[in-house]
């Protein structure tokens, strides 16, 4: 999706599309490369693109190239800050450095950037400290601010603190606004916005560039009970081909299911369940003559809306002898 417009809205319910047309409504739209805006400003492909980090793949008998996508609109909300007064205090420096990923309300945006909400339950205050300091995952070290706003920071996450910071504030400069967070764009239940597919196992023929097939990738278990046909989710971990004409890929964030594919249709052959989400590309091999495949399901990319199992396990496959 490179656009988005009232006629691509949600249709799953009369409620959840009104809700999202009015909010859509408020909020700046139109073309690709829009800055963000006070209002809001609503941005396609989102903030996690459509084809993931997991890759494509590609099949030399078919000349097709497969590439699962995420169809999932995001918000980009800009936040005029005050003019600082020469005054700073644990509060005003977390959100002009943390608010955009754990959120001014220290709610974050999980799974990617965790909640901090009663973090003194969770973790001591050394290993805040030592968080600031170091950086973790793909949170930066901020030591280039200084222990006395480090310390004032993690006094207001750790403590509930806002206290005046004394001494020099190492700050490169001031901006005039600040970005909210990274938010989805979705309807009041949790789901996406748009219209579905919100997830998709594309066929490209590298040839024409023609789409040779499309279908859905994954499911909400709890709109399939309902009777709602797949729609889709979110999928992270690419496909593998194999010569005898299968695609098997995983991905799908909240249904944990391990699928193969026809290669030259997009029919689904098989499926099975995962202990968690198979976020991961799947990889094939042989011992003594006998072919197996392997994805490692490790979960942890649900939203807390439609939370899913994590795991650490490899589960591998194989037809019987």
């Amino acid at each position: 999706m490179q656009s988005i417009s009232e006629a691509t809205l949600t249709q799953r319910t009369p409620a959840a599309h009104a809700a999202v047309l009015a909010r859509f409504k408020k909020m700046r739209t139109g073309g690709a490369f829009l800055p963000g805006s006070e209002q809001g400003t609503i941005v396609v492909p989102g903030f996690d693109g459509g084809a993931e980090w997991g890759g494509a793949g590609f099949d030399p008998d078919t000349g097709l190239i497969y590439i699962n996508a995420t169809e999932s609109a995001h918000i980009i909300k800009m936040i005029k800050q005050a003019p600082r007064t020469g005054t700073d205090t644990g509060r005003s420096l977390y959100l002009r450095e943390c608010g955009a990923c754990h959120r001014p309300n220290l709610a974050g945006s999980p799974p990617e950037f965790p909640s901090l909400v009663d973090i003194s339950k969770r973790r001591s205050e050394a290993d805040i400290t030592k968080l600031l300091h170091q950086g973790y995952g793909r949170m930066p070290s901020f030591a280039r601010l200084g222990d006395n706003v480090l310390d004032a920071i993690r006094d207001f996450v750790y403590k509930g603190e806002n206290r005046t910071v004394q001494g020099k504030v190492n700050t490169a400069f001031d901006m005039k606004y600040r970005f909210d967070g990274y938010t989805r764009f979705l309807d009041p239940q949790g789901y996406p916005a748009i219209q579905p597919p919100w997830g998709s196992l594309n066929a490209i023929n590298l040839n024409t560039g023609e789409f040779a097939w499309k279908v859905p990738l994954g499911e909400y278990p709890e709109l399939a009970a309902k009777g709602v046909p797949t729609t889709g989710t979110d999928n992270y971990g690419g496909p593998v081909i194999t010569a005898g004409g299968l695609l098997f890929i995983a991905a799908s964030s909240y249904d944990h299911k391990f699928r193969a594919f026809d290669k030259s249709t997009g029919k689904m052959l098989w499926e099975t369940s995962l202990p968690a989400a198979g976020n991961a590309t799947p990889a094939t091999y042989e011992i003594d003559g006998r072919q197996y495949v392997v994805v490692a399901a490790g979960g942890g990319k649900s939203f807390a809306d439609h939370d899913a199992p994590s795991a650490s396990i490899y589960v591998a496959y194989a037809l019987p002898k």
